[in-house]
């Protein structure tokens, strides 16, 4: 879970959701044909809403008053189903994600082939509460080659009545048997005004301060609501300062510095997934105009992926992969 989301409603609790308009009379349309069934890829950013998603859509299942005409997902709060998936313990839903390790105190940094046949063996059974059963698979990023091997199976072979939420913030990266076994849902990025509007909503910011962080939110709300909650004016603040120093001589010991803090883990957290974003546009765009250093943004963009990933599952000094990330940017810069 990212630094910064943790005063936020968890989505398994959360009532309402943020979409494009009839994006959700589409998904109801198909509930009510009963055409929700086997396996399904929600995209999007981190951040996008494909948890809060996924649980609105297995509330939507699992409540049994539910009107065969609604219109939208929407479950009542005084609903026993509502309740029940909140708190999970609705025992025909079941989440496969990162097990917490106690003896370690952190989460373990893959989903586990073991999840993924306990997963196998829940769906097996009869529904406990007499209709469907739902499984939601968080994220895709997190299964290593023997829990993606396993989940396939459990996609090729879907049992009656059950429902596979597979969240993913990179599709692409997925094994092409997985994806072909998925119907998908692809959560866009909204635009600015709806996520200013959403944060003013929330009562987490208000005016300028809510348009400043909706500007560098991808349009994602989820995200949006970590930078106003979290450390986000001080993430935006580094990603700034790293990317000019960075681009002049690849030294960004001073932002290092102040990162590596043990009381800034949340805003590195959010300077990880901003950077992240910035990359991403800035490849994008240099793409677009058929610029020679193209290429070497998107190189640039896999690289620091892949060592912040490494970082997280060993634990490494952040100071030490912040200075080996100056050294690369500006290194592709060149």
């Amino acid at each position: 879970l990212m630094a910064g989301l943790l005063d936020i409603v968890p989505p398994q609790a959360r009532a309402n959701f943020l979409a494009a308009p009839g994006f959700e009379t589409q998904l109801a349309q198909l509930l009510n044909a009963g055409a929700l069934a086997n396996g399904w890829l929600i995209t999007g950013g981190e951040g996008a809403g494909k948890a809060t998603l996924a649980y609105r859509l297995a509330r939507a299942l699992l409540w049994r008053q539910r009107p065969l005409d609604a219109e939208t997902l929407d479950v009542p709060e005084s609903a026993p189903e509502f309740a029940l998936v909140a708190s999970g313990g609705h025992p025909d839903l079941f989440v496969a994600a990162r097990r917490f390790d106690d003896k370690k105190e952190r989460y373990a940094t893959e989903i586990t082939v073991e999840t993924i046949r306990e997963l196998n063996q829940f769906l097996s059974y009869t529904a406990s509460m007499g209709g469907w059963r739902v499984a939601i698979i968080d994220s895709a990023e997190d299964l290593n080659r023997n829990s993606a091997n396993a989940l396939l199976k459990v996609l090729e072979e879907p049992p009656a009545r059950a429902a596979l939420f597979v969240l993913s913030s990179a599709p692409g990266r997925l094994p092409a048997t997985v994806r072909s076994r998925c119907r998908r849902i692809d959560l866009r990025p909204l635009p600015n005004e709806t996520i200013a509007v959403f944060l003013e909503s929330e009562g987490v910011v208000e005016g300028g301060d809510a348009r400043k962080l909706a500007s560098v939110a991808g349009g994602r709300p989820g995200f949006a609501l970590a930078l106003a909650l979290g450390d986000g004016a001080a993430a935006i603040d580094a990603v700034g300062d790293f990317w000019a120093a960075a681009a002049k001589d690849g030294d960004v010991g001073i932002v290092a510095s102040r990162l590596a803090a043990k009381e800034e883990e949340g805003a590195f957290a959010l300077f990880r997934t901003l950077l992240n974003a910035r990359l991403a546009a800035e490849a994008k765009s240099l793409a677009v105009r058929g610029h020679p250093k193209a290429s070497a943004f998107v190189d640039l963009h896999e690289r620091l992926n892949a060592l912040f990933r490494r970082a997280e599952a060993v634990n490494l000094d952040r100071y030490q992969i912040l200075l080996a990330a100056g050294r690369a940017f500006g290194a592709a810069i060149k």
